[in-house]
């Protein structure tokens, strides 16, 4: 299970890279269609741009990789399971906040990077506690005392 909690945490941590990749490229389309005499007003069709849609589908699927690693984290046991993916999960909350009051305060939108980068990290750190070895305690033996009669 610890590997299927790894592999849920550098998901996540892909999920984000992904996501910014695409915002930037649905800005950067925006951008070169405006230059081209495209007129963006409440009639633009943010899903015929390939950037900011797969922005849009992106953040379902990572939402749903954070709820799947936070359930991963019930059933494997290791320092830091539950903590990193309970922060993983609450920053990705936290994002689709800043996400959905961005529109109505702009501004917002700089958490809303910021807290990509947030995501980003606590998944690779939850990765990161996930692969390393148990650590045990070192088998100590007891000295039997001789006594010479």
């Amino acid at each position: 299970m610890r590997t299927v909690y790894r592999v849920l945490a550098v998901l996540v941590a892909a999920g984000v890279l992904i996501q910014s990749a695409a915002i930037a490229f649905g800005v950067f389309t925006m951008v070169n269609e405006v230059e081209s005499g495209t007129v963006i007003d409440a009639s633009y069709d943010t899903f015929a741009n390939p950037g900011l849609a797969t922005h849009s589908m992106g953040a379902m699927v990572v939402g749903a990789l954070a709820i799947l690693l936070l359930i991963a984290s019930f059933l494997t046991r290791f320092p830091g399971a539950k903590t990193w993916a309970t922060w993983t999960f609450v920053a990705v909350l936290l994002q689709w906040a800043f996400g959905i009051f961005a529109f109505e305060t702009p501004a917002i939108g700089i958490l809303h990077g910021a807290n990509a980068l947030a995501i980003f990290a606590l998944a690779l750190l939850a990765a990161r506690a996930a692969g390393r070895p148990a650590q045990t305690e070192p088998v100590r033996t007891r000295r039997t005392a001789s006594v010479d009669v």
